[in-house]
């Protein structure tokens, strides 16, 4: 079918993706599906059980839209970009995310893992993985992006990428490459507001789209867009989703992709908060896009529904491009979905043992040692008490997921030497707060301080500087971001992990007492000599 022989209500049901808030399907999804037509679907941490569980409730999204003559199954879509943003968590395989896989340099294994990955998300009934993430993460105040991004240099954010998009369209998922024009320099989170990029046009093409230059080449098959303005492109400032001059000019002319162009989520605060959800939506549109993302609230999904059907109906979206962003996204389906396997009883298996091997493997050679001073690395064994810290972990953007329980930290130590522990209740303590956890560790003349973006939340960086002016010999772990160097110059030792698993601790663990080489590199600079030689500079 094509869109010129479809009412408008079946268009507009193909230009959007919605979700939905609970784990079992609302009523009115079926609604949604059989008399609206909707024919995308998103679906978040919230929505998701095992591979198994999650198959059966897609097979019913599936079965409504067969049963209400959807001329090709829903696409139905999720983050697993791996890491912080992991949507399916109860029986799937906890893999490394882009920035352990960058620390690595093998891209054959990225590809693998993102193959794997692909397994997965098929076994769940899921077509579309909005990843890889290819912002080039360049700036260490970055609050979204960081260890999702394969690391500071243009071209092995490329690299990395393509491996990526090969990954999963082996497994016969969709890959999604985000955020376009480029997350990774922007210093605000697009859930909060709207992030500015000053650059111009040259440095532009020099920087930041050189990743998804390359993977378009490379025939990736839909491209999100994200909520960034760009001055110097498009004067209004408005955000590249309802930028022509972005969607068309840049991605379209300039790039030549002629995929599925989508939406962020439209429920962001950087669209949310300024001109609403349904007037954007029918902007974006003009501006090029495809597919609108409404991800979360009932309500904003009806009154965008309502307001792209209007807009139809005046003139306001014209024909012509209402009809080539439905086609899109029909041509998408045709490819890569069919009823036959969208409706079969049982999903797809994969090897879990081998999922997980390869998971161990890759956080096993992200470790990076960067500074190692009076070679306190291995430490030693024994009875003397080792003190270790540990930050309070918690979400620090509304785009990632549950994290993993802090107390797991000790059985990996202690297996090696005696431990005298503190946790942290937060990730930024008060100077009361630094006093209490040295007075706890004055005992004690080597520590261990795990850190969580340390660089951002500056009461980790008072609370080590002050145990280094205390005399204590101090071995940063850099759990997240590797950037925590930064404002803890004077360590003793430091090393990046890229991931704050129970697996990546461990691992670490046999690290620090010299039963495992840590072999990764940093895939960001921390000075600016090493970003020259990135190409930064």
């Amino acid at each position: 079918m094509q869109a010129e022989h479809m009412t408008v209500e079946q268009k507009v049901g193909q230009l959007l993706m919605i979700g939905y808030p609970t784990l079992d399907i609302p009523e009115e999804m079926e609604a949604w599906i059989k008399q609206k037509q909707i024919g995308n679907v998103i679906l978040f941490s919230r929505n998701i059980g095992t591979p198994e569980e999650t198959y059966q409730r897609v097979q019913k999204l599936q079965s409504w839209a067969y049963e209400s003559w959807h001329p090709y199954p829903l696409l139905i879509g999720t983050d697993q970009e791996n890491g912080v943003v992991s949507r399916l968590q109860k029986g799937a395989t906890r893999f490394p995310g882009a920035m352990a896989l960058g620390a690595t340099g093998n891209l054959d294994q990225a590809k693998r893992i993102y193959e794997a990955t692909g397994e997965e998300l098929r076994a769940a009934g899921i077509s579309v993985n909005f990843a890889p993430t290819v912002d080039v993460n360049n700036n260490a105040d970055n609050p979204v992006i960081g260890v999702r991004s394969f690391g500071e240099a243009p071209e092995q954010v490329a690299r990395f990428g393509e491996a990526a998009i090969q990954g999963l369209l082996t497994s016969g998922v969709i890959p999604a490459i985000k955020h376009f024009p480029g997350h990774g320099d922007t210093s605000i989170d697009s859930h909060e507001a709207v992030p500015v990029l000053e650059h111009d046009r040259t440095r532009l093409d020099q920087v930041e789209l050189v990743p998804f230059q390359r993977s378009i080449a490379a025939g990736v098959p839909m491209v999100m867009v994200g909520h960034i303005s760009l001055p110097s492109i498009d004067e209004s400032g408005s955000p590249a989703t309802y930028s022509k001059e972005i969607v068309t000019g840049i991605l379209r002319e300039s790039l030549g992709f002629d995929g599925v162009a989508i939406t962020d989520c439209m429920e962001m605060a950087a669209i949310a908060g300024t001109i609403g959800v349904p007037e954007a939506a029918v902007r974006c549109v003009q501006a090029g896009i495809d597919l609108v993302l409404v991800s979360h609230t009932h309500e904003v999904q009806q009154k965008t529904y309502d307001r792209l059907i209007a807009a139809i109906h005046s003139g306001e979206l014209p024909d012509e491009r209402v009809n080539e962003a439905v086609n899109r996204v029909l041509q998408l389906k045709k490819q890569f979905l069919s009823w036959e396997h969208c409706l079969r009883a049982k999903g797809p298996s994969f090897d879990r043992v081998q999922h997980a091997d390869m998971a161990k493997s890759v956080l096993a050679q992200a470790i990076t040692l960067v500074k190692n001073e009076h070679q306190l690395l291995p430490l030693q064994r024994g009875t003397q008490p080792l003190g270790v810290i540990f930050p309070g972990i918690t979400n620090l953007t509304l785009a990632e997921d549950g994290q993993v329980a802090s107390g797991d930290v000790l059985e990996p130590l202690r297996k090696y030497r005696a431990v005298e522990y503190h946790m942290m209740s937060t990730l930024n303590p008060t100077e009361g707060g630094v006093e209490t956890v040295t007075n706890v560790m004055s005992a004690v003349e080597q520590i261990v301080v795990f850190t969580y973006n340390a660089h951002i939340f500056k009461g980790q960086s008072l609370l080590v500087n002050r145990l280094v002016q205390q005399g204590k010999k101090v071995v940063v772990v850099a759990l997240r971001n590797p950037y925590d160097l930064l404002v803890m110059p004077e360590v003793d030792a430091y090393l990046a992990v890229y991931d704050h698993t129970y697996q990546a601790i461990e691992l670490v663990a046999d690290v620090l007492f010299g039963e495992r080489k840590a072999d990764g590199h940093l895939p960001v600079s921390l000075f600016p000599s090493e970003k020259k030689q990135h190409g930064m500079g």
